[in-house]
């Protein structure tokens, strides 16, 4: 188990093994199907995508007293379709559930980035691992806007890391 503090280097990144636990603590973004849309679409997206991961996910409404409600993450391959303009435009981690397609492996291999698996079904206990959650693009979208996570020990698996490890094809 690796103890990561976000942002996190590329020099961290090359050191990530496919299988891996993580326990993730700091700044990601949240951002799904129709934010991805407008982020593909404008010149830039509005956070730094080099370094603040990406995470896949849409959070319910948050309960009296609480930062955010159940905020598990979506399937990624879902996601395929914005992808590639993603990583031309910087992403270089991701954070989402199940198999993505040979290309997309291909593209990430390619651009350098690395596809970090956060367990499905486990939206309530990811949501006692967020601090804070900032709406920070597209309000208007509800749950789907883009918003800046703080998080706390997040568990996650590298499925993708740098070097061809995919915890899909073992």
């Amino acid at each position: 188990m690796r103890f990561v503090t976000l942002p996190v280097s590329q020099e961290t990144l090359l050191d990530l093994r496919a299988g891996e636990q993580v326990i993730l603590s700091g700044t990601v973004a949240a951002a799904r199907d129709a934010a991805h849309s407008l982020m593909t679409g404008a010149e830039s997206v509005p956070f730094d995508i080099g370094t603040i991961p990406v995470f896949y996910m849409g959070p319910s409404p948050a309960p009296p007293g609480h930062v955010i409600g159940s905020c598990g993450p979506t399937t990624s391959s879902r996601m395929e379709q914005f992808i590639p303009q993603m990583l031309r435009m910087g992403m270089r981690t991701v954070i989402g559930k199940g198999e993505m397609s040979s290309g997309i492996r291909h593209l990430f291999l390619e651009y350098g980035a690395v596809y970090l698996a956060a367990t499905g079904g486990a939206g309530a206990l990811a949501s006692t691992r967020i601090k804070s959650k900032k709406i920070i693009a597209w309000e208007y979208l509800g749950p789907e806007a883009v918003s800046l996570l703080e998080l706390c020990r997040l568990p996650v698996f590298v499925a993708w890391d740098l070097h061809g490890g995919n915890i899909f094809s073992r």
